[in-house]
C-alpha cells in the first residue's frame, strides 16, 4: 500500500483527523497517483543490442548512461548508419537523436534482417 495512504489511515486511527478528512486525503493521493502514472517514464540508459545468427545472446551489448549518450551519439550513429545503409535501411538520425534527448523510455530502433537483429532502446 502507498506510504501516504498508510500515514492517513494512522492519523485517522489516532483520531487526529476525521473520517471525512481521511477520505478527502485518500482521494487526493489517488488523483496524484493517476497523474504520475500518465507521465511518460524517463529512462536512465541507452541500450544497443546486436544479435547475429540463431543465438539468443547478444553479440554486441552496449549500456550507456543516458547523459553520456550525447557524447557517444556521433560515434554510434556513424557506425550504425553505415552498417544499416549497406543493408538497404535508411534511418533519420535526427529523429533518433530527438528521441534520445527526450529521455522517454521505449524502443527507438528494431531492425531484423534474417537471423540478425539490431535493437536500440531507452530503459
Amino acid at each position: 500500500m502507498n506510504p501516504e495512504k498508510i500515514k492517513i489511515l494512522k492519523m485517522l486511527e489516532e483520531k487526529r483527523i476525521s473520517s471525512e478528512e481521511a477520505m478527502q486525503l485518500l482521494e487526493a493521493v489517488d488523483k496524484l497517483d493517476r497523474a504520475e502514472a500518465s507521465v511518460p517514464k524517463r529512462g536512465r540508459f541507452l541500450r544497443v543490442r546486436v544479435y547475429e545468427g540463431e543465438g539468443e545472446k547478444a553479440k554486441v551489448n552496449i549500456n550507456v548512461p543516458l547523459g553520456w549518450s550525447k557524447l557517444l551519439a556521433p560515434f554510434i550513429e556513424g557506425k550504425i548508419k553505415a552498417r544499416l545503409q549497406e543493408k538497404g535501411y535508411d534511418l533519420d538520425l535526427g529523429k533518433i537523436q530527438e528521441y534520445i534527448e527526450s529521455g522517454e523510455a521505449g524502443r527507438i530502433v528494431d531492425v531484423q534482417d534474417g537471423n540478425n537483429k539490431v535493437e536500440i532502446y531507452i530503459d
